[in-house]
């Protein structure tokens, strides 16, 4: 027997031979420290894309720009090389933290990526996007699977916008596509349409305290009825329960899916559902690296900051550690913070607060677990041409089968015998799961990959078609950052924020009390609201627009996209806004229990 099958039975055992090293691989360039020190030089702490993001504009205006990154440049976005699994001069297999998709409704991301010059490529790297052009909800237990094609079938000349349609359009949707009961469809259809002609004061004011469970009316319905509307709309989504999540936070990203369906709010030349062509790594980040370095950004990956000295009211050092423990002072003109929300807060310093109190409210913000999970195949395999969502997994299981998008064969990566990548993502790590009566965060690696796989074969073999087969399976890689599973010191160092109710006015906007210093990432406030990269990017763009506000550049802001909104309901959103600035409730919803 070959080591390849010995490795893949014990897996299917859940035996430990089956492991998967999961050390990080550190990259960037240099160990050095210091940023210039003068009115236009600028210390980014961060290399995820909200730092990227603020690099390539401040170079761009002529700003020296020093970014400080504590692990591996591109963040959570990277992808992350199978540690020791090429062969015979081939890099390692591509893994990652969590498959990439870039909706149609993304503006400022996909500005960016034109402007990031990839050879061939007329519009740089934005070229690289492919599109996905279905969805897949498959279920357990026989029942039929769906498949949703992208763009959605639509009239040719829909009738105008009112309340009334727009009902209609989705009470026919959910029954149609979720196979929901009348009641339960045309109840979830008025919420929706509650928060479409809410006024920003109510959904800020109101439905940011709220809970989308409580929003939904969760205990009023069934089970199906949380699970594909509720729950199930939103955890695939952005790693958040509907216990737990704000209406508000849910509700925008909700309402920008929605709208994209019907062909509204997408930029230019997009679609609904967007995939890069190839590993995130070459076919983005690496060029993108390469055009900032080019232009003059110095990278210094492997130093972490956790400390800002205050002096005169104003930031006047940095201090960064690297892993050795060497610590090393960081002076600048400018400071942009481009951490994780987790790690943002290790700066929230007597000082810094004393500063601006106002940034006390981040320490009232939360994170949650989404991880990646790939699985190396032997063969190709097409599920769907798009992602599919495990309707029916306690996990929260969504997957995407890479090879049909890619233009580089797997088989040019790790040994020579993959063929496809089944990436995978788990978003619940707090439910037990269907054949484990372990969390995710109880379970071992090995554990993980075993429930997983198992779940995703009882729902794609569950009609009598054998879609996906043990002998397919050539190996597998859990997220590195997921440290100490199977123990009780069990930790995730890449985790995800979440949209808590009441927080949005906790969260911090890209420009704080401290005159040179500044905030991105996607937990602080922007429009689109929600845990994404178009988030990211459009922090760093507010941060950018501060400091060239603040210094008295002379050079263009930095566009801002918005996410669209739809003027079919402006009348109904302002007559809201008088509604709301009395104190009642929403004129549609009839849920409400001060209605009469």
């Amino acid at each position: 027997m070959g080591d390849q099958a010995r490795s893949r039975r014990a897996f299917l055992r859940g035996s430990s031979a089956a492991a998967v090293s999961v050390a990080a691989v550190l990259a960037g360039a240099g160990t050095g420290y210091g940023s210039p020190k003068g009115g236009r030089s600028v210390a980014i702490l961060g290399g995820g894309v909200a730092g990227l993001t603020a690099a390539h504009e401040l170079i761009e205006r002529g700003f020296s720009v020093t970014v400080y990154e504590r692990n591996v440049l591109g963040g959570k976005a990277r992808s992350i090389g199978v540690p020791g699994s090429g062969k015979d001069g081939r890099p390692d297999l591509p893994g990652e933290h969590g498959f990439r998709f870039f909706p149609g409704f993304y503006h400022n991301l996909p500005d960016t990526m034109r402007r990031i010059p990839f050879l061939g490529k007329q519009n740089g790297t934005w070229d690289n996007l492919t599109r996905a052009s279905a969805v897949l909800m498959s279920r357990m237990g026989g029942r039929a699977d769906l498949t949703i094609p992208f763009p959605f079938p639509l009239p040719t000349n829909p009738p105008p916008l009112t309340p009334e349609s727009f009902l209609a359009s989705v009470i026919s949707m959910f029954q149609t596509l979720l196979r929901l009961p009348p009641h339960e469809a045309a109840f979830a259809a008025e919420k929706l349409l509650v928060f479409v002609t809410s006024c920003d004061e109510r959904r800020r004011g109101q439905w940011d305290d709220v809970t989308w469970a409580d929003y939904t009316r969760t205990a009023w319905f069934s089970g199906e009825y949380d699970k594909l509307f509720a729950d199930g709309l939103i955890r695939n989504l952005v790693a958040s329960k509907s216990k737990d999540a704000s209406t508000y936070s849910i509700g925008v990203v909700a309402e920008a899916v929605f709208w994209s369906l019907m062909g509204l709010g997408n930029e230019s030349g997009s679609s609904v559902d967007r995939v890069l062509c190839g590993s995130t790594n070459e076919m983005w980040l690496d060029p993108w690296i390469g055009y900032l370095r080019a232009k003059g950004v110095a990278f210094r990956a492997g130093w972490a900051a956790d400390a800002l000295e205050i002096g005169g009211g104003r930031v006047t050092a940095a201090s960064v550690v690297n892993k050795a423990g060497e610590r090393r002072r960081v002076e600048a003109g400018w400071f942009l913070s481009a951490m994780p929300v987790e790690r943002a807060m290790k700066l929230l310093s007597p000082a810094v607060l004393a500063a601006d109190p106002g940034l006390a409210g981040i320490r009232e913000l939360g994170t949650d677990w989404m991880v990646g999970l790939q699985f190396f195949l032997n063969r190709e395999l097409p599920i769907t041409p798009g992602h599919v969502n495990y309707e029916d997994s306690a996990w929260a299981i969504t997957s995407i089968s890479q090879q049909q998008f890619w233009k580089r064969p797997l088989d040019g990566y790790g040994d020579g015998t993959v063929r496809d990548c089944l990436s995978t993502i788990l978003s619940d790590w707090g439910r037990p799961g269907n054949f484990t009566a372990k969390t995710a965060r109880q379970c071992t690696p090995e554990q993980i990959a075993a429930e997983t796989w198992a779940v995703m074969k009882a729902h794609l073999n569950d009609t009598g078609q054998a879609v996906l087969e043990d002998d397919m399976l050539h190996s597998w890689f859990l997220d590195p950052a997921i440290t100490g599973a199977g123990t009780s010191d069990v930790d995730n160092d890449t985790p995800l924020f979440i949209q808590k109710p009441g927080t949005w006015k906790a969260r911090p906007t890209a420009r704080t009390a401290i005159p040179n210093l500044f905030f991105a990432g996607d937990w602080i406030r922007t429009n689109i609201n929600v845990t994404t990269m178009e988030g990211a990017n459009e922090a760093a763009r507010q941060a950018v627009n501060g400091i060239l506000d603040a210094s008295g550049s002379a050079e263009p802001r930095c566009s801002v996209a918005r996410l669209w909104v739809n003027p079919a309901f402006d009348a109904f959103k302002a007559a809201d806004r008088g509604m709301y600035q009395l104190g009642l409730p929403h004129a549609f919803d009839l849920a409400d229990p001060r209605r009469p």
